[in-house]
């Protein structure tokens, strides 16, 4: 499938739950990241892969349960 035709990684913006913003569903602009790769299964969706840039794993984590409260998030491993 072609970049373009790939469904896009969404969240609900008005879940009360979700945390969204710069350092906590995302890295703050400017600071050192790398990319991690996790699995997140949302409470109501299919399985999904997801790259995530973050400083850290625990970190990438954090970001990927913020975006999706109450999904199931996989330990992250860097892409290298």
């Amino acid at each position: 499938m072609k970049p373009q035709n790939l469904p896009a990684l969404t969240w609900d913006e008005t879940d009360q739950k979700a945390s969204i913003g710069p350092g906590q569903s995302r890295p703050i602009p400017g600071v050192e990241t790398e990319m991690y790769r996790l699995t997140v299964k949302p409470v109501d969706g299919q399985r999904m892969r997801v790259l995530l840039p973050a400083e850290s794993a625990d970190r990438a984590v954090l970001y990927a349960e913020n975006r999706w409260p109450g999904a199931i998030v996989s330990d992250a491993e860097r892409v290298k």
